[in-house]
């Protein structure tokens, strides 16, 4: 029998404002739809929950996973929508006439219609999934609009039955157990509305960071460059992080710069004589740069930075393996905690100042196996023979802050996009600090393609910018160095307390 969820008992379920950041502390106030018996499929993956929320524009799915896994590989994961809540239209299965079908695994979908089957991209319905690393709990949103792909519907859909299905194996687990699926009923509540983020600083004494992908080479593509000096005119950093500079040196980038942004006076952009295909550039002196992976075709670069007489900020510029290289990625996490131990220690190939800042941002491509992403933030080092013990990364002896920074237009922190390729928008690049020595104001992922008319205007920005620069959108965070952190002997007790009250999961 149909399991009907009832508007009038949960109306205020589906008007829950969801940030879909691969975080998941927004879901605590959203009761589980449904409940699956742990164990009760017999191969594959193991279904426990799923809870529905939506806003005017998406609906919502939070799944909740017996075992971490990749949503978009090495699954057979199935959803079906009956939009029209009709059994005798569209695909038969489960109890169910479904108009569209999405097989995560498999990254494709189909859209039935009249006994025909016509295969749709993630585009058609605007899928998005995250995170884009393995977890037990899965965000995934679908826009209203289309419901079914192609209606000319005259407003969004306001209720549909679904059914997950793991197709891997004939007894493979399904949600619900029972042929009908689940019933939802849409609120007409838009939910709160989302506030614009201002690309502006908060305060002029704020240091504006910047990081992207260029995609290429593409500060200097005849097509694609106009597009980059527009983003970086608006975004006005104090330091750029620039990966997939192949073949772009960086004084051929430092004339680019200087070119689209020149300084005051005879002030110029500065950045170092070691070549790589990560390129940071900053209007502030460089007093120094290592090479922490590869030769001269560098993944990870460090260069501190001087920004005042009194302030040094160390940035780690990355762009770690891509695509299914695990091993090396979580040779780069490794490699990344052991520099920071040697940076915070006396010896070795560089001593930090006592609470000097550090800020590792790039491309990370994490699209593998969590513990890269737990190695980075914590210090939990998984070779130890080559890489040394553990090390909590912070100052204080806590875990590193992952500012994961939300689009200025809407509640989403995908920042990769490519509507030709077979992968959904996930959020590959990253923004890691230390937050015992450092403040985080304003912070944001520019998309043009989401942006109003007004804000595009008022910052000398086209729509389309953002999709021609790059696959990658542009991260931007502005960081005040805190006057008087707490004294490095308390590191211990102190990110202990840390440590437990930033939960990214639920328990």
């Amino acid at each position: 029998m149909r399991l009907l969820i009832l508007l009038l008992l949960w109306s205020g379920l589906f008007a829950q404002p969801i940030l879909l950041d691969g975080h998941f502390e927004d879901w605590k106030e959203i009761d589980n739809l449904y409940l699956d018996t742990e164990g009760d499929g017999l191969a594959g993956l193991d279904l426990l929950s799923v809870s529905i929320s939506s806003d005017s524009a998406r609906v919502f799915f939070f799944l909740e996973f017996a075992e971490e896994l990749a949503i978009l590989k090495n699954n057979e994961l199935t959803l079906y929508f009956d939009t029209d809540n009709d059994t005798a239209t569209g695909l038969s299965i489960g109890g169910l006439g479904a108009e569209m079908a999405w097989n995560f695994g498999r990254k494709e979908g189909a859209h039935f219609s009249g006994g025909d089957s016509t295969r749709i991209p993630h585009g058609d319905i605007g899928l998005i999934t995250l995170p884009t690393i393995t977890s037990r709990y899965i965000e995934i949103a679908v826009d209203r609009s289309d419901l079914p792909p192609g209606s000319d519907l005259s407003e969004p859909i306001h209720s549909f039955t679904f059914l997950l299905v793991d197709e891997q194996d004939p007894q493979g687990d399904r949600l619900p157990d029972t042929d009908g699926g689940l019933y939802v009923e849409l609120s007409a509540d838009g939910g709160i509305p989302w506030e614009t983020c201002p690309l502006a600083r908060f305060a002029d004494t704020d240091i504006r960071i910047m990081s992207q992908n260029v995609l290429h080479d593409g500060l200097y593509n005849e097509e694609r460059s106009p597009a980059h000096a527009r983003i970086l005119r608006a975004l006005d950093p104090d330091i750029v992080a620039l990966q997939e500079m192949w073949q772009t040196s960086n004084q051929a980038t430092i004339a680019y710069l200087d070119s689209i942004m020149p300084l005051p006076g005879d002030q110029g952009w500065y950045s170092t004589e070691m070549e790589g295909h990560v390129v940071t550039a900053s209007r502030f002196p460089i007093m120094g740069n290592w090479t922490l992976w590869g030769h001269s075709g560098s993944r990870i670069m460090a260069l501190l930075v001087q920004i005042d007489a009194d302030h040094q900020v160390l940035v780690m510029n990355c762009h770690w393996s891509c695509c299914g290289a695990d091993e090396n990625r979580q040779l780069q996490a490794d490699t990344t905690i052991a520099f920071l131990r040697d940076a915070f220690s006396a010896g070795g190939q560089i001593d930090l100042s006592p609470n000097t800042p550090v800020v590792i941002l790039g491309d990370m491509n994490l699209v593998g196996d969590s513990q890269q992403l737990t190695t980075l933030l914590t210090g939990d080092i998984q070779n130890e023979v080559e890489f040394g013990p553990d090390y909590p990364p912070d100052w204080d002896g806590s875990d590193l802050r992952d500012l994961c920074p939300v689009h200025l237009s809407e509640r989403v922190a995908f920042s990769w996009q490519n509507e030709g390729e077979g992968y959904s928008p996930g959020r590959l690049d990253y923004i890691v600090y230390t937050d015992h020595v450092t403040e985080v104001r304003n912070n944001f992922i520019l998309n043009t393609r989401t942006m109003t008319d007004e804000q595009l205007s008022a910052n000398g920005l086209l729509r389309t910018d953002s999709k021609v620069a790059s696959d990658h959108l542009a991260l931007v965070a502005d960081f005040s160095i805190l006057p008087d952190p707490e004294p490095v002997e308390e590191r211990g007790l102190k990110g202990f307390f840390k440590g437990i009250f930033r939960k990214t999961r639920p328990d």
